[in-house]
């Protein structure tokens, strides 16, 4: 596709349209970058726009807010060089930032990757690109703007990580693998929460194992995650096939099968992005533990007794690092702590054991599944093999009971001020039997208020 095809489909856009007049009637250089146009070579059309603006002309941003009804706000600082106004709305995302330097041809040197540093002028519709960028577009290749990319911005290993999963057949040039390979200890002192964005944008791009591998084969996932470097030849049991940091990076993309294997089952999950970043965070992490229990018995057989607990304490200090928000947290621990419970039910479960479970798990069951199933893949050795029906069924069956609100959040019949007329002080006893009797009414033992009290009487009278 040649630059006057791409011309025609940039002006066709009506956001682009409006505001490439709106430029012309203030006679204001506003220049489109980046991906926008790259993905316009590429054959991909998305809404997302970035832009970059002289500072002079900060006050178009208002003009813009006016004529096109739009709402920009302000992240970052604007005495670092790091403002950038944004608008988000619906499907449409909107970023206008200030030229790095005094032209358009200075800021396009100041870019990450030459498939990025292009733009096409709005008020004279002109393009700017640097040297390499057509041919690296056209090629599929990842290569820094300048040999001083990096050490201006390390997170740029990352994006380029993020790019490999993002754009499709793309590849990181050599020269570029071997500089991120030597300077990957730069990640460590960058601010978590930046390097969180782009891991993030890893893990919900179309092929999250992609990124995962790279940056192990990049040495990067051990500067990011030092608590992982024990797991590489870590062996397993008879449950396994692979070491375990193997297994984790299996598991990461064994997950899409699981929600796959779901669908065909009419069982289909749906997830948010909250959703899919704990899961995968979740696969991360969840047997990081095992380097802290490791055992063999009198018969050579490996162990890991109650790793999960060592795997959750490890995550926060790893969460804590890189600023994840409570919620997410949270859930990522409970599907931790809870991961191999279901791996653990033998074919003579009762239903009312799995009641007891979805119950306990709660809104997490529907990723508890997906974990496990995922967990199941993986794992390929002989014993493994062995409980995979009974594994999937359980998992079937789960999801199912989940259905069921009362289940999952049973009516409260009785409350602390019952068990206390009983004559019990406030504290954790009180918890301990409301907690006897949701479990009864979770089991079906107890349906009614009045069956709460008489099984509170007959148990816990005094």
């Amino acid at each position: 596709m040649d630059t006057k095809e791409i011309e025609k489909r940039i002006l066709k856009d009506p956001i682009l349209s409006n505001i490439s007049n709106l430029a012309k009637e203030e006679k204001v250089p506003i220049f489109l970058v980046g991906g926008y146009i790259r993905d316009l070579y590429l054959g991909i059309h998305r809404k997302d726009y970035d832009f970059a603006l002289p500072r002079g002309a900060s006050s178009f941003i208002s003009i813009m807010e006016e004529t096109l009804h739009f709402r920009f706000f302000k992240v970052g600082k604007e005495e670092l060089g790091t403002a950038t106004f944004r608008m988000i709305n619906k499907d449409i995302s909107m970023d206008i930032t200030f030229l790095q330097g005094q032209t358009i041809e200075e800021d396009l040197q100041r870019r990450d990757f030459t498939i990025n540093a292009i733009a096409f002028s709005l008020l004279d519709e002109t393009f700017h690109w640097v040297e390499g960028t057509m041919k690296d577009i056209e090629k599929k290749v990842i290569r820094t703007v300048t040999n001083r990319s990096i050490d201006q911005d390390p997170l740029r290993m990352l994006r380029a990580v993020r790019y490999l999963c993002t754009l499709d057949g793309f590849i990181i040039e050599m020269d570029l693998k071997n500089e991120m390979t030597l300077k990957r200890e730069k990640v460590r002192k960058l601010p978590g929460e930046r390097v969180k964005m782009e891991l993030d944008q890893i893990l919900l791009s179309p092929h999250p194992e992609v990124g995962t591998k790279s940056l192990y084969e990049l040495g990067s996932l051990f500067s990011l995650f030092p608590e992982l470097k024990g797991l590489e030849n870590l062996g397993q049991n008879e449950h396994h096939h692979l070491h375990v940091l193997s297994h984790t990076l299996l598991m990461i993309e064994k997950i899409s099968w699981a929600s796959e294997w779901i669908g065909l089952s009419e069982r289909k999950i749906h997830l948010t992005k909250e959703d899919r970043l704990s899961l995968y965070y979740a696969a991360l992490f969840h047997d990081i533990g095992k380097q802290d229990t490791f055992s063999k018995d009198e018969k050579e057989r490996v162990h890991f007794y109650h790793h999960e607990s060592y795997s959750c304490q490890r995550a926060e200090g790893i969460m804590e690092r890189l600023r994840f928000s409570n919620p997410m947290r949270n859930k990522i621990l409970r599907l931790i702590q809870n991961h191999m419970r279901i791996l653990n039910l033998s074919q003579e479960t009762k239903e009312t054991a799995l009641k007891r479970l979805v119950n306990q798990v709660g809104d997490e069951i529907p990723l508890l599944v997906l974990h496990t199933l995922a967990d199941k893949e993986a794992s390929r050795g002989i014993l493994s093999i062995q409980i995979d029906e009974v594994v999937e069924g359980h998992c079937l069956r789960i999801l199912k009971l989940f259905k069921e609100k009362e289940i999952v959040h049973p009516p409260s019949f009785i409350n602390g001020h019952d068990v206390m007329a009983l004559g019990y002080s406030s504290g954790p006893k009180v918890g301990e039997i409301l907690n006897f009797i949701r479990v009864k009414q979770v089991e079906g033992e107890i349906r009614t208020r009045e069956e709460a009290l008489k099984v509170l009487r007959e148990n816990f009278g005094v």
